[in-house]
């Protein structure tokens, strides 16, 4: 999904309604929003770490190959249990 599209989607909702992640499928929970950042936020953020492996991480992707203005929701804390229907109520571009 894209920025764009996410916004498209929210402009339908109520601009005061509180926001969660539904996370895990199988074993389904809600989770409060911690905020949201970029990529290039928490990859310059400390010169100090040890960079990835020469052939990428585990998934292979190296840093430089990863787009710095990738956009992250950070989950926030478990609040409550969640429902399986949200997969399928899920608006999607």
């Amino acid at each position: 999904m894209k920025v764009h599209e996410l916004i498209e989607i929210l402009q339908d909702m109520d601009p005061e309604a509180d926001v969660y992640v539904m996370a895990q499928e199988s074993w389904p929970f809600e989770h409060s929003i911690r905020g949201v950042c970029q990529r290039q936020d928490f990859t310059d953020a400390d010169p100090e770490a040890e960079p990835p492996p020469e052939d990428g991480d585990r998934w292979r992707a190296s840093g430089s190959s990863l787009p710095a203005n990738d956009v992250f929701i950070v989950e926030g804390g478990q609040v409550r249990y969640g429902a399986k229907a949200a997969w399928e109520a899920a608006r999607r571009w």
